[in-house]
């Protein structure tokens, strides 16, 4: 089977996708119809623009978060024998990408696996990609919200996540969620949390939970929206 990581926010790229055929539509309307060139004009170019930032979102999803993932995994000196926990996992990708480079470490993917962060987003679906990806023996699917880890005290080397922290409500539980990471890292562990907004609420939770941090990106030229990078050390 082949893996299959789906689109990001799906509903968006629909919104996007309709709201250009409406002003591309209106367009024609407004200055073939009503004599109205300006206004038709200014409707066929808000047109382009929704088509375009929905095509942007499926390019992100079909390659720009592939190369994306490579980005991040980069920032970890692996080792081989890390704990990973991948917060947000959605399918896997994240997920599959580390679990590739352990030996005898062991990935935990946590999700509550919600069908308006990514299409066909369901824990069944990550295990079948964990599978088809032979990594299913170094993983493990946990269901539990960030902010609330289930995991003990230093018991993790390595925290990853993208897309992810900014679909928690309030900024008191997305420092909620940061401080169960600081505290569920081990001594000398790292966090690498990708996200397009809240970046610098998050390195700076970290940093009051006593961990070293520092935001890097936005990355334009192949993520959609653009995202930025929080590296975070446990001393």
């Amino acid at each position: 089977m082949k893996p299959d990581y789906g689109v990001d926010a799906p509903g968006k790229v629909i919104i996007l996708s309709g709201a250009g055929v409406f002003f591309g539509m209106s367009a024609s309307a407004m200055a073939l119809v009503a004599d109205m060139p300006f206004l038709g004009l200014l409707a066929a170019l808000l047109g382009v623009v929704c088509v375009l930032l929905a095509v942007l979102m499926v390019v992100y999803a079909k390659r720009g978060k592939f190369v994306h993932r490579d980005r991040i995994l980069a920032l970890v000196a692996w080792r081989g024998d890390e704990h990973v926990l991948d917060i947000g996992t959605g399918l896997g990708l994240l997920l599959v990408g580390a679990a590739k480079r352990l030996t005898t470490g062991r990935a935990i993917g946590l999700d509550i696996w919600s069908a308006v962060d990514l299409s066909g987003n369901t824990r069944e679906r990550a295990l079948c990609n964990l599978s088809a990806e032979g990594v299913a023996d170094r993983c493990e699917l946990v269901e539990a919200f960030a902010q609330s880890l289930p995991l003990p005290d230093a018991s993790v080397d390595v925290v990853l996540s993208n897309l992810c922290l900014h679909n928690i409500p309030t900024a008191a539980e997305r420092d909620d969620a940061c401080r169960h990471i600081a505290r569920v890292l081990k001594p000398g562990g790292c966090a690498v949390i990708s996200d397009f907004r809240h970046t610098a609420q998050y390195a700076a939770s970290f940093r009051s939970a006593g961990l070293t941090a520092n935001v890097t990106g936005a990355y334009w030229r192949d993520t959609s929206p653009p995202l930025r990078i929080v590296c975070a050390q446990k001393a």
